[in-house]
């Protein structure tokens, strides 16, 4: 009886553990690993299906800017997501910088405000616009050269 007595203790204190653990586990996982200038959070993972357009760009560059529509068409198509990263990210620019920049060229995509580096792995492009093609988690292309709409489309492998 004692043995039993002291089983069911046991078996308690586990459960109660183990609840425990559980929601620390989903409290943390609520946070995703993606952070955005415009705000919320995703899960890199949950792009895994997709393939992701990384524009790295700035607001004094005249390339990047010519871009802007044809990436806010590109994030359009199904099974394609654009993000973008402005390049002074990486060490001076502030968020309200970026997001007033994001509003004034009309960019319709989500920007990241989390350094690219610490999810794709990528070392920081030595010039703009640099674009990046992600496929299940791995960058596939490094694009670094201005890019238009038609340019995209067949660096991703699509048709019109």
């Amino acid at each position: 009886m004692l043995i039993i007595l002291e089983f069911g203790h046991i078996y308690k204190a586990m459960k109660n553990f183990l609840k425990i653990l559980f929601l620390l586990i989903l409290a943390g996982c609520k946070q995703g690993d993606l952070e955005f200038t415009q705000g919320g959070k995703e899960f890199s993972i949950n792009y895994d299906n997709e393939i992701v357009v990384l524009n790295v760009w700035a607001d004094w560059c005249p390339p990047c800017i010519k871009e802007f529509p044809y990436f806010n068409k590109l994030n359009e198509l199904e099974g394609v997501t654009v993000l973008g990263f402005h390049f002074d990210q990486f060490d001076l620019i502030s968020d309200e910088d970026v997001m007033s920049s994001l509003t004034k060229f009309d960019v319709q995509f989500q920007n990241l405000k989390t350094d690219p580096r610490e999810i794709w792995g990528m070392d920081i492009p030595d010039h703009v616009p640099t674009t990046y093609i992600i496929e299940n988690g791995q960058i596939t292309k490094e694009l670094i050269k201005p890019q238009t709409y038609d340019s995209l489309i067949a660096e991703l492998g699509l048709s019109q």
